[in-house]
């Protein structure tokens, strides 16, 4: 097998010899979680067309949360390129950890090509204060999925409430069978707090619904509180350890045909539509969250990671070379049929991704009427300590050491302190 070196030698080679000139000069560290892998086998494509090597580094969620910190807080470059949660935009704009792009944008406007990139995404993950801090790579819809063949052998129309989600799960639970009725994450921290939100926000909840004015959560409402009765009450037709799962233990049961509904991001809603990893290919359908009755509006949460620039780099150029790369149309195009998450409305037109995929024209039809919501994690610099207090309470619940009340108020009182804290006004 020819290693790194001799490939390198080789490329550099082939291109003195038609005088284009040696390649291969720059190197750039890009860091990001496991979504990000899927570049690995276009890579070369880029290094060779741009002359830029790539260090990839993979990290679990909770690492590159670690390590991206002290990063950029530090004042480091130890990568020059970062993968961004939506929910680290405001954190990082604020704190000026990453570079506004805008300059660039402008600059390289035509291959950039943001008509193509839809709004919703665009604003919710690269736009903070006026700027553009970042570029988007995966946009994620937050969707009920459900096993369309267990509904329609049961005569069960597609959940719209959480009645129809809780009546569904009771009548398709059958342990003998090892077949479950829906599982949701549990797990302290961002598992319960992200996939509660989620929940309470398709209901059309909103956590900090008077924000920018007023920054007073909401948990303390009867939406909330049903929400999350509802969401405990799932944990009875949800397998064995479900108290401990995280969205990667969701999306196996449903792979694996145990349990009939997840509600979850399109990410792993792609996994489910894999024949090559998923029992329950053929039958998977989807619909929007469950609202609290029926008639209510629909919101899809939305979520997804985007591209950033670390703003103490000198390799700025190689860097956002690399970024319109990654962003382009055709990149865009060829990572979707992987995982089904484009941020480019081109892509997600594409019919053969939306044969992969047929809830792709479902989420278009959301973009054009305006039902996406980005803030059910709200973006602000505040917000990782928001989740962390929300996650601790909800599982507290889950596990039954205190109520639901007990549970949101315990919440809302914490988040509260750490958003007045924050320098934002609450009330109370």
């Amino acid at each position: 097998m020819q290693t790194r070196l001799s490939k390198i030698a080789a490329i550099g080679l082939a291109a003195l010899m038609a005088g284009v000139g040696a390649v291969h000069a720059e190197n750039i560290v890009v860091t990001g979680v496991s979504s990000f892998k899927l570049i690995e086998d276009l890579l070369p494509e880029f290094e060779e067309q741009s002359g830029i090597d790539v260090d990839l580094q993979i990290l679990p969620y909770p690492q590159l949360r670690q390590n991206s910190m002290a990063d950029l807080v530090g004042g480091t470059a130890n990568s020059d390129v970062y993968m961004q949660d939506i929910t680290w935009l405001g954190e990082w704009a604020t704190n000026g950890y990453v570079r506004p792009l805008d300059d660039l944008i402008e600059r390289d406007s035509a291959e950039v090509d943001l008509d193509d990139i839809l709004p919703g995404a665009f604003d919710s993950l690269s736009k903070w204060d006026g700027k553009t801090w970042s570029m988007p790579f995966g946009a994620y819809y937050f969707l009920m999925y459900y096993r369309s063949d267990l509904f329609d052998k049961a005569g069960i129309a597609p959940p719209k409430t959480f009645a129809d989600i809780t009546a569904a799960a009771d009548k398709l639970t059958d342990p003998s069978a090892n077949l479950w009725g829906i599982a949701m994450p549990y797990r302290r921290g961002t598992p319960i707090a992200s996939w509660f939100l989620a929940t309470y926000t398709g209901a059309g909840g909103r956590l900090l619904p008077d924000a920018p004015q007023d920054f007073t959560p909401s948990l303390d409402t009867p939406l909330a509180l049903d929400t999350l009765t509802a969401y405990l009450k799932w944990l009875e037709d949800a397998p064995s350890g479900a108290i401990d799962y995280h969205w990667n233990d969701q999306t196996v049961a449903m792979q694996t045909g145990r349990i009939a509904m997840a509600g979850t991001f399109s990410i792993n809603g792609t996994e489910f539509a894999k024949p090559d990893v998923s029992l329950v290919s053929d039958a998977i359908g989807y619909t929007y969250m469950p609202v609290a009755k029926e008639g209510d509006p629909n919101t899809i949460p939305f979520g997804g990671w985007a591209v950033a620039i670390n703003a103490n780099t000198d390799k700025v150029e190689p860097a956002w070379k690399f970024i319109k790369w990654v962003s382009s149309p055709d990149v865009q195009r060829r990572l979707g049929a992987l995982n089904g998450t484009p941020m480019r409305s081109s892509a997600m037109s594409d019919p053969d991704l939306q044969k992969m995929y047929p809830w792709l024209p479902f989420i278009l039809d959301a973009e054009e009427a305006g039902i996406v919501y980005p803030d059910y994690r709200p973006r602000y610099p505040f917000y990782p300590k928001v989740e962390e207090a929300l996650g601790l309470e909800l599982n507290r619940a889950a596990l039954g050491e205190i109520t639901a009340e007990e549970a949101l108020s315990n919440a809302q009182s914490e988040i509260k302190k750490i958003i007045s804290d924050a320098g934002y006004p609450v009330k109370g």
